[in-house]
């Protein structure tokens, strides 16, 4: 009888969670909501993505090597074409610097994290002497300055 009844309570509670929502995979490209910044593009860990203005050609190749590369690391692309959520997967792309690292790209230019965001949302690089910019999800620069000084969504 204790059998039959924790099998019929088991049953129950198995049957009221329902099926498990299946799991969305990270994508590369992602939009993200920054205060005073609006929409905003982020990586697969939600850190906050930047172009550099110094960036030249056509389209741009990058101009961050060495030391400049290590405060603004490349936003490094998979062996596959990058994934997007909420950003149109045309303008998504992939560069291989000189180094073999593959870049992520949008809208053609190259795409960077920064050093000292340490957390997702935060937006510490944002016009950092005046070259470095947020991007927006169509590809532009985002001039605006965030609302709390930097960190959070």
């Amino acid at each position: 009888m204790t059998r039959l009844l924790v099998a019929v309570i088991v049953a129950v509670f198995a049957s009221a969670c329902g099926p498990a929502a299946p799991e969305r995979p990270p994508a590369d490209l992602r939009v993200a909501v920054i205060s005073g910044l609006g929409e905003v593009v982020a990586d697969d860990q939600g850190r906050t993505l930047y172009r550099f203005e110094l960036d030249s050609g056509s389209p741009p190749a990058s101009n961050c090597a060495g030391a400049c590369a290590t405060l603004w690391p490349p936003a490094a692309a998979g062996a596959a074409a990058p994934t997007t959520d909420g950003i149109d997967r045309a303008l998504a792309g992939v560069l291989v610097r000189p180094d073999g690292v593959r870049q992520l790209t949008l809208g053609g230019r190259p795409l960077y994290r920064y050093a000292n965001d340490t957390a997702p949302g935060q937006v510490n690089g944002q016009g950092v002497d005046g070259t470095w910019f947020v991007v927006a999800p169509s590809g532009a620069k985002v001039t605006a300055t965030p609302a709390d000084g930097g960190s959070g969504y």
